[in-house]
């Protein structure tokens, strides 16, 4: 008597199984692939064209403060613009963006990064009218900030949402600062999954990166590298304890102490690190300044409530200041500054957070002249920033010494204590390739590195991932991916085949479980497999077990071999 399985180890394949389309992508670096700075690239998918971020390059010293945008005449327009977060390294560009853009494409943001990136764009345009020696390629009016504010519509967190005709983008909480996110872009046949700046350890004011399953195994995966050549080697809440120690220490010994820090993430954390350790009484109150653009971005948290840690929230909907306190106090005026330069001893939080420019510059400038004083780094210094080159002149010891290059008409004897502390809003190394063991793309480019924070990175994926295809971009030029090929070779399936793919998932090191598709794109390639042929696919795999087990729904299992 026949079994009921023969049939099925011998059937020929008839059946209409796949429809060919041609689904390669093209990424386009303008800026942000081998540099801090100036984040954005152009993704080509499915006959649209998306552009994730639009930042500028901070610090004296650059060639351009611009992402080389491509030729938008040759290539087409874009017809989305995605935001990752509202530092002005991926957001400073949109202004001058938004003069080459059609009129009815829109930039697709977060509310909370829309409301930082409308208080961040407004400023640079009061400076900019008040200076006159910007770049002239860089510079534009209020009229510009509104019109790109005007083009912003909001997205909710982890809602698909169509930006293009087949194409949806998924913003996903990032941990990086308020509003930030990590975006999944998926098109009928291939994923995408940029991740701007993330941070996994949660701080006092947001939660760190949770990734979402559905998200992971993207056909590419562009990831920033600030910190791929270093870890965090001391916990952040010992970095925090140390932080508040040495503040207090200065100031009872008669100094005072700047904390340059960004505006927005650094300063609150900054901030709400001393109100803490006030509260609880680990240190004695004392005069703690907040000034620059940071007392207007303090005042957005209390509008995003939802979005905080929960010990914040509960504050907020009983009314209680977030970050202020009788010791902790906006300063008011330029006038006010200059008498906390002269006065009694006292802490300052101001940006910039790499004293480029802001209220930060113009207290260091009095403050590194004496020894009793302390500069507290909490944050990445970009290269060729003046905060780069303060750390640079603390070579022994606490105390730096030697001329500091503030701008370029200002040189000042620096005779005051620098420290670092690790307080970063960026994963390290560690986490960085955790991220990528996790995640599983087919393709990586990494970026938003310097040459050795990227290099190490690269090494470190490509010996822990080898079924990872690895690239260091540059910018400026345009990367081709291409469909993945199949393990066919134009043969047709039968159940027979099925042990070539689990020998093509094992030599790979391919991790699962596998989703049946995944599985039906090795032996076929990027293809867009017919509801018939992947319902037979499905009943092959089911049937076979030898090499794979059914789990949930359409997932699969390697079995083990042994």
């Amino acid at each position: 008597m026949e079994t009921s399985l023969r049939p099925y180890r011998w059937i020929p394949i008839s059946v209409c199984w796949v429809t060919t389309i041609g689904v390669n992508m093209n990424l386009h670096f303008s800026g942000g692939a081998n540099e801090v700075g100036a984040s954005s690239t152009l993704i080509e998918i499915e006959e649209s064209r998306i552009l994730v971020d639009a930042g500028i390059r901070m610090g004296p010293g650059q060639v351009s403060p611009l992402p080389d945008f491509p030729d938008f005449a040759k290539i087409g327009m874009p017809d989305a613009v995605l935001l990752t977060h509202a530092h002005t390294d991926h957001t400073g560009a949109l202004p001058v963006l938004h003069n080459m853009l059609s009129a009815d494409v829109k930039i697709y943001c977060t509310p909370a990064t829309k409301a930082i990136t409308k208080v961040l764009l407004e400023d640079s345009a009061r400076r900019m009218a008040r200076e006159e020696e910007n770049d002239e390629a860089l510079r534009y009016i209020p009229a510009d900030v509104a019109a790109v504010l005007n083009r912003m519509e909001i997205v909710g967190w982890l809602e698909p949402r169509e930006v293009c005709p087949g194409v949806t983008a998924t913003w996903i909480p990032a941990g990086h600062i308020l509003g930030a996110a990590m975006i999944h872009i998926q098109g009928k046949h291939e994923s995408i999954l940029m991740t701007g700046d993330v941070s996994v350890t949660n701080q006092l004011t947001i939660r760190g990166l949770a990734l979402p399953s559905w998200c992971k195994k993207p056909d590419v995966m562009v990831m920033e590298s600030t910190y791929g050549n270093r870890q965090h080697e001391v916990p952040r809440k010992q970095e925090a304890k140390r932080l508040v120690a040495d503040v207090a220490e200065v100031i009872a010994a008669g100094g005072k102490v700047l904390i340059p820090a960004f505006a927005v993430g650094r300063s609150q954390e900054v901030i709400l690190i001393l109100k803490r350790a006030m509260e609880r009484k680990e240190i004695p109150e004392f005069p703690v300044y907040v000034d620059g653009m940071v007392r207007k971005v303090n005042g957005l948290y209390a509008d995003f409530v939802d979005e905080l840690q929960p010990s914040l929230r509960r504050k907020a909907e009983r009314g209680e200041r977030l970050f202020y306190s009788d010791s902790i106090k906006k300063v008011a005026s330029r006038g006010e500054s200059d008498s906390i330069l002269k006065g009694p001893p006292c802490c300052i939080v101001a940006s910039s957070g790499m004293l480029v420019g802001g209220m930060s510059s113009h207290y260091a400038k009095q403050l590194v002249r004496d020894p009793k004083n302390l500069i507290a780094i909490t944050g990445y210094q970009g290269e060729g920033t003046p905060g780069r080159a303060l750390e640079n002149l603390q070579k022994v010891g606490e105390h730096a010494e030697g001329e500091w290059q503030l701008d370029a008409e200002t040189s000042v004897c620096v005779k005051c204590r620098v420290k670092r502390y690790s307080l970063s809003a960026h994963a390290d190394s560690h986490e960085l390739l955790a991220l990528v063991e996790e995640v599983q793309p087919r393709k990586l480019f990494v970026v938003h590195g310097n040459a050795e924070a990227r290099g190490e990175l690269f090494k470190s994926v490509c010996k822990a991932c080898p079924a990872v295809d690895v690239k260091l971009p540059e910018n400026g030029r345009a990367y081709l991916v291409k469909k993945r090929i199949g393990i066919s070779k134009g043969r047709r399936f039968s159940n027979d085949r099925i042990s070539e793919i689990a020998a093509f998932v094992r030599k790979r090191q391919l991790k699962g479980p596998f989703h049946v598709r995944e599985l039906a794109e090795i032996w076929f390639g990027t293809e867009a497999i017919t509801p018939v042929g992947a319902a037979f696919f499905k009943w092959c795999l089911s049937l076979e077990g030898q090499f794979f087990a059914r789990g949930t729904g359409n997932v699969f299992h390697l079995r083990q071999i042994g």
